[in-house]
Order: C-alpha cells, then sequence, then structure tokens
C-alpha cells in the first residue's frame, strides 16, 4: 500500500516535469515576440523577415513529430526528450550571438526541431504512468504548457529586455531549457518499445492509417485544431475592427484564455466524474463549441464578449486533452509515442492552413462574419468522425 501511495506520487512529479518541459518549448518559440522590435532595429530587419524567425521555429518542430516519436519508442524517451531540450537550448542561447539574418532564420530553425519531438516524449510517459481513467486528467495538466510557456516568454522576455538587453533575453531562456533537460535525464525513465521492437519512421503512419479509431481521432483532431488556430489568429483583429483599442482587445482574450486553462484542466475530472462516454461527450462539446464560435463573432458590447469569450474559451479547451488521451488508449502497446507523432503532424497541419484559408475567406468577402461562420462549419465537419468512433 505504501509503495503504491509512493509510486501514486512520484507520477504527479514526473507530470509537473513534464509540464515544464512542454511549457519551456513555447517559452523558446515566443520570446521573439517580445525582442522582436529591438532586433529588428538593431539588425536592419524588416517585418517579413521578423515574421520568418516565428515560420521557422514551426518549421523545425513540424520536421521532427514523426521522427521524434519514433526515436522515443526506439532509444527510449530520457535521451531522445534531454536531448532535443538541450539542442532547443543551445539554439536559443546562440540567439544572442547572431550579427546576421540568415544565422537567427537557420537557429530558429534549429531551436524548432529540438522542440518538436517532446509531444511524443510526453505522450509516451503519460501512458506508461497512468491509467486510462486518469489520462484525460494528465493531458488536461500537460496541456497547459502552451499557456504558461506564452505568459513567462512574454513576461520574463519583456523583463530582461528592458533591464539588461535582447541578448540576455535568449540566454535566460535558453539556460532554462538545458537545465530542464537535464532534470529530465535524471529523473525520467528510458522507456521505450519492448519485445525486440524497432519503429521506424513508417510505424506510426502505418499504425494511424490502418485503425480505424485512431483515423477518426486524427481527422476529428484536425477540423477542431483548424478552428482553435483560426480563433488565435483572428480574434485580436476582430476585436480591434469592432473599435477596440490593443489592450482591450487582450483584455477579452486574457479572458478567454483563463477560460482555456481552467477547461484543460477540469475536462479529465468531468470525464471521469460523471462517467461519460467519449464518442457523445466530444459530439456534444464540439456542437457546442460552433454554438458559441457564432455568438462570439455576432457579440459586439464590451461586457458580454468578456462573458462569452470565458465560455467560449472554456468549451474550446476542453477536447484537446482528451485527443491525446484517445491516442494512447488506441495506440499498440509500446509505439504511443510513434503514433502521437503522426497524429500531431496532422493536427499542426491545421495550424499551418487555418490562418491563411480563414484570412483569404475574410479578404474575399470583406467581412469578419464570413470567419466565424467558417470556422464554426469547419468544426463540425469533424464532428462525422466522431460519429464513426467504436468505443468498444
Amino acid at each position: 500500500m505504501i509503495l503504491e501511495e509512493k509510486k501514486s506520487k512520484s507520477r504527479w512529479l514526473i507530470l509537473l516535469l513534464l509540464l515544464a518541459s512542454f511549457a519551456v518549448t513555447f517559452m523558446t518559440r515566443f520570446v521573439w515576440s517580445p525582442v522582436s522590435k529591438t532586433v529588428m532595429g538593431e539588425l536592419g530587419m524588416s517585418n517579413v523577415a521578423a515574421g520568418s524567425f516565428m515560420s521557422a521555429f514551426f518549421i523545425g518542430y513540424v520536421i521532427t513529430q514523426i521522427p521524434g516519436g519514433t526515436l522515443a519508442d526506439r532509444i527510449g524517451v530520457k535521451i531522445t526528450m534531454s536531448a532535443g531540450l538541450a539542442i532547443s537550448g543551445l539554439a536559443t542561447i546562440c540567439m544572442s550571438l547572431i550579427q546576421s539574418y540568415s544565422a537567427g532564420l537557420a537557429l530558429r530553425v534549429l531551436t524548432g526541431l529540438g522542440a518538436g519531438v517532446v509531444m511524443s516524449c510526453c505522450t509516451k510517459v503519460i501512458s506508461e504512468s497512468f491509467e486510462q481513467k486518469d489520462r484525460g486528467i494528465a493531458f488536461g495538466v500537460l496541456l497547459v504548457g502552451p499557456t504558461l510557456g506564452l505568459t513567462l516568454a512574454n513576461k520574463l522576455g519583456a523583463a530582461i529586455l528592458t533591464s539588461y538587453g535582447w541578448r540576455a533575453a535568449f540566454r535566460v531562456i535558453g539556460c532554462i531549457a538545458i537545465i530542464i533537460a537535464v532534470l529530465v535525464f535524471l529523473f525520467i525513465r528510458n522507456t521505450r518499445a519492448q519485445n525486440g521492437v524497432k519503429p521506424n519512421l513508417l510505424t506510426g503512419i502505418k499504425i494511424v492509417f490502418s485503425t480505424r479509431n485512431l483515423i477518426c481521432v486524427c481527422f476529428g483532431g484536425f477540423f477542431y485544431m483548424f478552428l482553435n488556430l483560426g480563433v488565435s489568429t483572428w480574434a485580436n483583429t476582430y476585436l480591434n475592427n469592432l473599435g477596440m483599442s490593443a489592450n482591450q482587445a487582450a483584455n477579452v482574450m486574457t479572458i478567454y484564455s483563463i477560460g482555456g486553462v481552467i477547461g484543460s484542466l477540469l475536462t479529465g475530472f468531468i470525464v471521469k466524474a460523471l462517467h461519460l462516454g467519449m464518442k457523445k461527450y466530444l459530439i456534444a462539446v464540439y456542437v457546442l463549441i460552433s454554438i458559441f464560435t457564432i455568438l462570439f463573432g455576432n457579440t459586439t458590447g464590451t461586457a458580454a464578449l468578456c462573458v462569452i469569450g470565458f465560455i467560449y474559451g472554456f468549451l474550446t479547451y476542453l477536447p484537446n486533452a482528451q485527443l491525446n488521451a484517445l491516442v494512447t488508449k488506441y495506440s499498440p502497446s509500446g509505439l504511443s509515442a510513434s503514433t502521437m507523432g503522426v497524429q500531431n503532424c496532422v493536427f499542426q497541419m491545421a495550424s499551418i492552413l487555418s490562418p491563411m484559408i480563414v484570412g483569404g475567406i475574410v479578404d474575399a468577402t470583406g467581412a469578419f462574419r464570413a470567419c466565424w461562420i467558417t470556422l464554426a462549419v469547419v468544426n463540425l465537419v469533424g464532428v462525422i468522425f466522431w460519429t464513426r468512433l467504436k468505443e468498444d
């Protein structure tokens, strides 16, 4: 009994380390935001060049999704994850030394390459440390990482920029990533695929596209991520078009994010406490998300937007943890990282397409209402895949 209690406590401590690891990948990604204007002035960069530094990170991040999952299953989580975090940290530190645009671009791709292995590794650790009934809770905690990382990158990056300069900001964030890499190496077990299984780059692809339920998760998640990134990209612009200042729009979206964090943390508890079937739960949540997408896009008052924004954020973040938990449920034993690498790669493709497609629709129609209708309809397409999910 005592041994079981110790194991239970240790897995939650490990989960906090996974949260720190995932959050720091967003710190290395978004530290560019608070310092970009200063760097642009010093290095004579255009707005397009500055924007490409964010795109460069994302390119690296997508490239290593599938290889990262394969390596985690093949050589182990400890080595893959600590190496990825160390590479991302070192590349971020080296950003403090750049004197040219090309060097910075290459380092941002390298930073993304290192960060891209982390989600698959975290998935493997959770799948082997938590029972299926608790994985929604565990992933809910893990997925606070993006919001936490974004907040810390902006607050810490801006503070260091003001006191010590932009180069120091990259050094500090990079050092934090390396410290977490060391902690991962010390405290995470090097679990890998068992029984002599040696996965390759095609293993995860074969598993996902030959398993009915994983196909449902893959494309049900794709359309959900399409909505999620569309909201994140265009909501502030929509609020500005209503006549709000940048600060007012930021306040509304902060409330949206708070609702999202609460939703992410509670989704696992809701499903577990109410003994909900995942199929009906996701269908109901998707429908509610689409309804509130239309409501948000047809509301103009600041107070009303804050209230609807909070509920909208809460609903929008309910599916995320459950999608990841379903990946581990339907993956073959010991190959959850390879499977997640493929799933996350598909999810991230939605992140690439959504901002451009929605922006094109707004340009073509000249009305932001088209943005919200598009996102609501696309999200409902995902419901089709959940109706095909076989829970048994």
